[in-house]
Order: C-alpha cells, then sequence, then structure tokens
C-alpha cells in the first residue's frame, strides 16, 4: 500500500468530518452563544432604548 494514498484518505476522512460535523456544530454553538450573552445582558440591564 503506498503511503501517499493512506494520507489522502485520511486528509479526504478529516474535510468531510469538518464540512458536516465541525463547521456545522461550531456555527449553532457560536450563534447560540451569542444569543445567550444578548439575553442575559438585557435581562441585567434592561432592554436597549433607541
Amino acid at each position: 500500500m503506498d503511503p501517499h494514498q493512506s494520507t489522502k484518505a485520511h486528509e479526504r476522512r478529516a474535510v468531510l468530518f469538518i464540512t458536516v460535523f465541525l463547521f456545522p456544530f461550531l456555527s449553532i454553538v457560536l450563534v447560540g452563544g451569542y444569543g445567550f450573552i444578548i439575553w442575559m445582558s438585557q435581562l441585567l440591564l434592561g432592554p436597549s432604548t433607541y
């Protein structure tokens, strides 16, 4: 077995994992965390008035 072929298989698996699982999970966590921070700031400081 060619060592380069094994490396390519690992790279493909890593890219697939990152695009299918990691990026969607991180985006959900970041957006949810930002929403939580806004919610808590409004709870403690009151809603913003413009």
